[in-house]
């Protein structure tokens, strides 16, 4: 039975992408583009799912970001420690993003148990002193990596790889 997932895959100046992409890699072993999840798998796919996001895209602006820190979430169920780069500027935005995702077919996706934090993730393993050791490196440098989410992307997971199966734009006009 496959699921769905909603995920906006930022833009960014190539260097910054080149850059981490290539961390991503090294680190997470993943050779997708950077992404934030708005929505982690749970519900099925259906037209319902995707008037939710279409309506939710077509009254929400654009979003500018800017990744500056790095952090440790570890995920018990695995035993990963996972070290994220989260968004100062911007942040607010992905957030009221994503909880609007959550209103009607996508509800049952929330996770109570953990908040919602807006991430890209470009470190997983299992030693704590590993994510300590990359979280400390990342945060020693002046980060400041920007970007901008244009459109998020619904897909379908039935197996390890996702398929793309809606690309929505969010509303133009002024950026939050």
């Amino acid at each position: 039975m496959s699921a769905l997932e909603v995920v906006a895959k930022p833009e960014f100046p190539r260097a910054e992408l080149d850059w981490l992409v290539h961390l991503r890699q090294a680190r997470t072993h993943s050779d997708g583009a950077p992404a934030f999840t708005l929505v982690f798998p749970g519900a099925q796919l259906s037209d319902d799912v995707i008037q939710q996001v279409k309506a939710t895209c077509a009254n929400t602006s654009r979003i500018r970001f800017c990744l500056r820190s790095a952090m440790i979430v570890p995920e018990a169920q695995m035993g990963l420690y996972h070290v994220f780069l989260v968004p100062d500027e911007g942040f607010g935005a992905i957030i009221r993003l994503h909880e609007r995702l959550h209103a009607g077919p996508l509800a049952c996706c929330l996770r109570p148990e953990a908040p919602y934090i807006p991430h890209v993730t470009v470190a997983s393993t299992k030693e704590f002193r590993d994510a300590r050791q990359t979280m400390a490196l990342l945060n020693a440098k002046d980060l400041a990596i920007s970007g901008r989410i244009d459109e998020i992307e619904v897909h379908e997971r039935d197996s390890a790889t996702p398929r793309c199966v809606a690309k929505v734009a969010l509303k133009h006009g002024f950026f939050h």
